[in-house]
């Protein structure tokens, strides 16, 4: 991180935090509805996923306050506040209490996605090479909290029950606010001056109606992305503590350790991505990574067929999980970070919190469908929920291969 400004780090600590507490709660959210509330699974599935899309639905509103209302820095901080109170609302055992607590969220969660990706764009110039690397190095930080939130979470519900373990929370995010305190300055936007990484199209040269063609291209592949990510914290979560053999070493690890377990693959792969990141974009291009990408997405789910048709008589090994998640991963690294990277690139500066606002709404869907699905998965059929899974992700590999070609006739 050296090599970025000095308002990186503070951002990435406060991202750190946020990110650990949001997947204490995501972890365990579906387990919680069902435990705590008494909602029935299929039910629980749904919630969870609107629960989640929510937050993302929120972020064009937030993203359209911090442009215009509060300023960026502001807005983040201000969203730091309100994700303290919500967590430490989820303390209370009523309903009263969730429901409150969910509302606080939904705001915070709403200013705090534009307004973090807005301040990390005033650090970079539209053709900075290291925006790119930022958001890898962003995503990773990302991970890293989502790993411990998971492991934390299963931890302190076994030990302290569902109060603790938002109390936990709560610290967490408290925490976060002061490391952004401590960097509150921004740091002069970067006078770099480099060339960026080649791609297939100069993007000076885009005329207006390109950029917007690129963003809503880019934008619905994280959509169908997030459909099938929603899994590891819906129906995959479901289906794992129901069918597969956690016990190893004597000693079983809680479903919601598996949640982390994407968290933990992309601490793996992410470093090498890192020191190959320009040379794969110098050679193929953003459009062909985020596509192969979502190939991998598809095959993530493809791989579990013969898990699932074997679970109706035996428990089965935790290795088709993992092969799952490995590849989710991959699609992950490559569909997340470049796609934002050059939607923040081709965004109006003026209008950077709104577009980012539209980048999370796609999450809002695409959360809100892996609820539907995850609830099809559980009431319909689990090979049912595997094909859909399969050919979504597919149809949108083959739609930015069409639409990369496009871009190399022009």
């Amino acid at each position: 991180m050296r090599h970025h400004p000095v308002g990186f780090l503070p951002l990435c600590l406060a991202i750190l935090c946020e990110r650990c507490a949001a997947y204490m709660l995501a972890s365990s959210l579906v387990l919680m509805l069902c435990e705590r509330y008494g909602y029935p699974r299929d039910e629980a599935l749904r919630t969870a996923g609107l629960i989640t899309a929510a937050g993302y639905l929120g972020s064009l509103p937030g993203g359209l306050v911090a442009d215009r209302i509060l300023g960026h820095r502001r807005g983040l901080s201000a969203s730091l506040i309100f994700l303290t109170v919500g967590y430490a609302l989820l303390m209370l055992p009523s309903l009263i209490a969730l429901w409150s607590a969910v509302a606080v969220l939904v705001l915070g969660n709403s200013l705090f996605k534009p307004s973090a990706q807005a301040v990390l764009g005033r650090l970079y110039t539209p053709t900075d090479p290291r925006l790119d690397g930022a958001q890898v190095w962003l995503h990773l930080v990302i991970n890293v909290g989502a790993l411990f939130g998971a492991v934390v979470a299963g931890l302190a519900t076994q030990h302290w029950g569902w109060t603790g373990c938002f109390a936990v929370t709560a610290s967490v995010v408290c925490i976060g606010r002061v490391c952004l305190s401590v960097g509150r300055r921004d740091a002069p936007v970067s006078n770099q001056t480099e060339a960026p990484f080649p791609r297939n199209t100069p993007i000076d040269h885009l005329s207006t109606w390109q950029r917007v063609k690129t963003i809503v291209a880019l934008t619905l592949a994280m959509l169908l992305f997030n459909i099938a990510l929603g899994q590891v914290e819906g129906s995959l979560l479901l289906w794992t503590g129901q069918h597969v053999e956690r016990t190893l070493l004597g000693f079983t690890m809680p479903p919601s350790w598996f949640v982390g377990l994407p968290a933990l693959l992309v601490l793996v792969i992410a470093p090498a991505q890192l020191a190959l990141l320009p040379g794969l974009q110098r050679r193929f291009g953003v459009f062909r990574l985020v596509a192969v990408g979502l190939l991998a997405t598809s095959l993530a789910f493809l791989v579990l067929f013969p898990a699932v048709v074997w679970s109706k008589t035996q428990l089965v090994s935790m290795g088709w999980l993992v092969a799952c998640h490995t590849l989710l991963v991959i699609g992950e690294t490559l569909v997340g970070p470049l796609g934002l990277a050059q939607v923040l690139r081709l965004a109006p500066p003026r209008f950077v919190g709104a577009v980012m606002g539209v980048w999370f709404v796609s999450g809002a869907v695409g959360y809100w469908l892996a609820g539907e699905i995850g609830a099809l998965w559980v009431r319909w059929s689990p090979i049912g929920g595997l094909v859909i899974l399969t050919v979504l992700p597919l149809l949108g590999s083959g739609m930015l291969f069409v639409e990369e070609k496009k871009w190399n006739a022009k």
